[in-house]
C-alpha cells in the first residue's frame, strides 16, 4: 500500500511541476498541462524571442520576414503576420501559438481559440514588457531558467541606458514610419518609449491612435530638432532627404536626419535595445550640433 501511495504522490508532484500558466498582454490566462512542444510564432519579433533563450527546436513554423537569427530562415512559413494560411498552420498541430495582438488577424486568432489551440497574445507597450514576455514564453516552453537570464540581461542593459541618459537635455523629435502617406507613432507605442529613454520628446505623442497619419504641414509646425526614419528596408530611405525642402525645420537646418534599421527599431524583440543605443547616440550628435549653433 505504501509503495503504491508513494508512486501516486510522485506522479502528483511531477504533474504539478510541469503544468504551466501565465497571463498574456490582453490579460488572458494561458494554461498548459505541460510545456508546449510544438510552437508557432506569428511575428518576426516573437520568433527572435524564442531563439533568444534557446527554445528554437520547439518552433515548428513561423511567418514571413522571420530572418533573425540566420537559422530562423530555415523554419517553415505559414503566411505573413497580417494573415496566415489556416490550413497550413493546423497541419503543424501546434500546442501553442504566439501572436502579435495588434497586427495579426483577430478573426483568425479567435478561430484558433475555438479550436482549443492556446494563443498567447503579445503587445508590448513598455520596454519592460519585452523582458516580461520573454519570461512568460520561457515558462510556456519549459525554458524558464534560460528565459529569465535573457530577461535579466535585457533589464540590466535597459537600466544602464536609463542611467546614461537621465540628465541629458530633451529634444523634440519626429519618428517617421513611412512617407506616402506620412505615418508616425503616438506616445503609447513602444518606439516612443525608446525615444523617451534617449530624452527625445515625440512631437506626436498626443495623437489619438497608435500609428497616425500626419501631414507635412503638421511636421513643419512642430519643428522637430531631430527626424528619425526607419522605412521597410535595410538602407536609409530616399524619402528621408526630402525633408531638406524645408530648411526652416530645426532638424533640417542642423542636418539631424537619421536612420535606424527597421528590423531593430520596429520589432519588439531584445534587439530593440540595439536600436535604443543607436538612437541615443544620434540624439547626442544632435545636441552637439545645437550647442555649436548657440
Amino acid at each position: 500500500m505504501t509503495k503504491y501511495f508513494s508512486a501516486f504522490l510522485l506522479w502528483t508532484v511531477s504533474y504539478s511541476v510541469i503544468a504551466v500558466s501565465v497571463v498574456d498582454d490582453e490579460q488572458n490566462t494561458i494554461e498548459l498541462s505541460k510545456p508546449a512542444q510544438r510552437v508557432i510564432t506569428l511575428a518576426p519579433s516573437l520568433t527572435e524571442m524564442i531563439y533568444s533563450f534557446g527554445a528554437e527546436d520547439k518552433l515548428v513554423a513561423t511567418v514571413q520576414f522571420s530572418n533573425f537569427p540566420e537559422a530562423a530562415k530555415s523554419k517553415p512559413q505559414i503566411g505573413n503576420y497580417e494573415r496566415f494560411i489556416m490550413e497550413r498552420l493546423l497541419s503543424y498541430k501546434p500546442d501553442l501559438v504566439i501572436a502579435w495582438s495588434s497586427a495579426n488577424n483577430r478573426q483568425q486568432l479567435t478561430q484558433l481559440e475555438k479550436l482549443n489551440i492556446p494563443v498567447y497574445r503579445s503587445e508590448p507597450r513598455e520596454l519592460t514588457d519585452i523582458s516580461r514576455t520573454i519570461k512568460n514564453l520561457g515558462i510556456l516552453t519549459g525554458f524558464e531558467q534560460e528565459a529569465n537570464q535573457v530577461a535579466k540581461s535585457f533589464n540590466q542593459r535597459l537600466r544602464r541606458l536609463q542611467e546614461d541618459n537621465k540628465d541629458k537635455t530633451e529634444l523634440n523629435a519626429f519618428y517617421q514610419v513611412w512617407h506616402q502617406p506620412v505615418y508616425t507613432i503616438n506616445g503609447q507605442h513602444v518606439i516612443s518609449k525608446v525615444m523617451k529613454l534617449c530624452k527625445l520628446r515625440n512631437v506626436f505623442s498626443d495623437a489619438m491612435i497608435i500609428a497616425p497619419k500626419v501631414t507635412v504641414e503638421s511636421v513643419i509646425k512642430h519643428n522637430p530638432d531631430v527626424i528619425i526614419a526607419s522605412g521597410m528596408a535595410s538602407a536609409q530611405p530616399e524619402w528621408l532627404d526630402k525633408w531638406r525642402q524645408w530648411p526652416t525645420i530645426n532638424a533640417v537646418e542642423q542636418s539631424n536626419l537619421f536612420f535606424i534599421h527597421p528590423d531593430l527599431i520596429q520589432r519588439q524583440s531584445p534587439r530593440i535595445l540595439d536600436a535604443a543605443e543607436i538612437m541615443c547616440k544620434q540624439a547626442d550628435e544632435a545636441r552637439t550640433k545645437l550647442k555649436t549653433k548657440y
